[in-house]
């Protein structure tokens, strides 16, 4: 975990930069986002944070996930998104080491979520995030396969695009190590495995592109269609 920094007092400025839900106006017609905020759907989240809430700062009780309580990633996402859009007087902020300070209002104690960057950072951003030339992908009850970045990028989509309603999504995780952890859906709905993508160099040649899906060889995963195909098909001479 980080280390605990001392919360900030009721009536005191909030450190780092302010989060917001949505840009200031006619940001999203092209006027860049003050560089004294961040956006809350482009923070990286780590995917486990302990949460802290200040008290006998003389300070009005702030609500939060729960007293003492550990949240992932996306329950701090989702929970900040709803305070910060719902409640106009509450405001978050986010220091450099990603540790994350809100309240309900300046006259209300401070709630402090404070990364755990050994569990991972939530994948969001395939493109920007999984970026090794290869990876050797584990995790389906046969030898390892090595895909190119291309195929772990699509893989993970796949995993945590959403589906059906209110089934749950997949997850994808990016680890202090640039190993890519990743499942598509979860329980109760499926027991699927959890793969393993670790960074490795590049074979020579990845040989022909599949005629069906665009993905090579080593990429077509017997458990599992990432791509819609299960079996390589050799483009036509």
């Amino acid at each position: 975990m980080t280390p605990q920094q001392p919360a900030p007092q009721p009536n005191q400025p909030l450190p780092g930069a302010r989060l917001t839900v949505l840009g200031p106006i006619g940001w999203q017609k092209g006027t860049p986002l003050p560089e004294t905020h961040r956006l809350l759907s482009n923070l990286p989240m780590s995917a486990k944070y302990a949460e802290t809430i200040a008290t006998g700062d003389g300070g009005y009780d702030s609500r939060g996930l729960g007293w003492g309580a550990a949240g992932t990633g996306d329950e701090v996402r989702r929970f900040l998104g709803s305070c910060i859009r719902h409640l106009p007087c509450s405001e978050a902020s986010v220091l450099e080491d990603g540790t994350i300070h809100y309240r309900q209002s300046r006259r209300h104690s401070v709630v402090t979520f404070t990364p755990d960057r050994e569990s991972g950072v939530i994948i969001t951003d395939p493109a920007s995030q999984v970026t090794a030339d290869a990876y050797r992908v584990t995790g389906h009850d046969r030898a390892p396969q090595v895909w190119s970045a291309a195929g772990v990028r699509r893989a993970v989509a796949d995993a945590t695009r959403p589906g059906p309603i209110d089934w749950p999504d997949g997850w994808a995780l990016l680890m202090p190590d640039a190993t890519v952890r990743f499942a598509p859906r979860g329980f109760p709905w499926s027991a699927a495995p959890v793969y393993v993508a670790e960074p490795v160099p590049a074979p020579e040649t990845w040989g022909p592109a599949c005629a069906q899906c665009g993905r090579f060889e080593s990429e077509h995963d017997p458990k599992r269609a990432w791509a819609g195909c299960w079996t390589f098909q050799k483009p036509a001479a």
